[in-house]
């Protein structure tokens, strides 16, 4: 899958290479430096890169993805043969919607290589982002836990294969983590530092960000097979992104 992906992008941005070609004979070690400001899959994104030769690149960068909720309505798994005869199962007893707030600072460091020098903008980039662990923070409430607290002990609301718990007010708070290094693979058109004063910069790529997990209170959450799933976004997103895309379009300047 990650071969096709690579693929699919170098067909993307070949056909763009003989019209955008730059001059950049002059580029030394670190004798320019640029900066750029990028929107994209990872946010807003402000960069700044200097040249080691017109084949290399070094690039530095900082991502800042604008608080955006994702959510849905998750399955409860009920255990009802646990729950005393004498505690009625309210009818509001179904699904908990739980939202993720995706609100996060990363930051990037590059190595971008032009491989036919001054003749073309065309890149590879290889590097790595770093931030924290926590991709996004889950939350939900449901109001019959709230009234008989009790039933929390029976509940637990089912985010992909994992088992949330509530709280006695009837709120379930939780985080999805991923790694906190995460390797980075792309390609492109473009310089950061640019052989006029501005250019412009197209990136695609994927970030490997590696299995997300659902931790509460600090510890992972356990997981079951609990089968059906609710109609919420967050457990396709961990079903799905193990590898993020990244494609972002920057608006470079050279200030050196």
């Amino acid at each position: 899958m990650k071969s096709n992906i690579l693929s699919a992008l170098v067909l993307m941005v070949l056909p763009l290479l003989p019209i955008h070609a730059q001059k950049v004979d002059d580029y030394g070690v670190f004798n320019h430096l640029g900066v750029g400001l990028s929107a994209g899959s990872q946010g807003i994104s402000i960069d700044a890169a200097a040249p080691l030769t017109k084949y290399l690149e070094l690039n530095f960068g900082v991502n800042f993805m604008p608080g955006f909720t994702l959510g849905g309505d998750a399955k409860l798994n009920i255990n009802t043969s646990g729950i005393p005869a004498y505690i009625p199962i309210p009818d509001n007893l179904n699904e908990v919607r739980i939202d993720g707030d995706l609100a996060r600072t990363t930051l990037d460091f590059r190595a971008n290589v032009y491989p036919f020098g001054g003749n073309t903008s065309f890149f590879l980039s290889a590097g790595f982002s770093f931030g924290g662990k926590k991709l996004a923070k889950l939350t939900g409430s449901n109001e019959a836990i709230a009234q008989q607290p009790i039933l929390r002990e029976f509940v637990s609301a089912n985010i992909d294969k994992y088992n949330l718990q509530f709280d006695e007010d009837g709120n379930v708070n939780g985080d999805i983590r991923v790694k906190a290094f995460r390797p980075y693979l792309g390609l492109g058109f473009g310089r950061m530092t640019p052989g006029r004063r501005l250019g412009f910069r197209l990136e695609a790529g994927c970030q490997f960000m590696g299995k997300m997990k659902i931790y509460q209170n600090g510890e992972e959450v356990d997981t079951n097979d609990f089968g059906e799933k609710g109609d919420d976004k967050i457990s396709d997103i961990i079903d799905a992104f193990q590898v993020y895309p990244v494609i972002k379009l920057t608006l470079t300047g050279r200030i050196l």
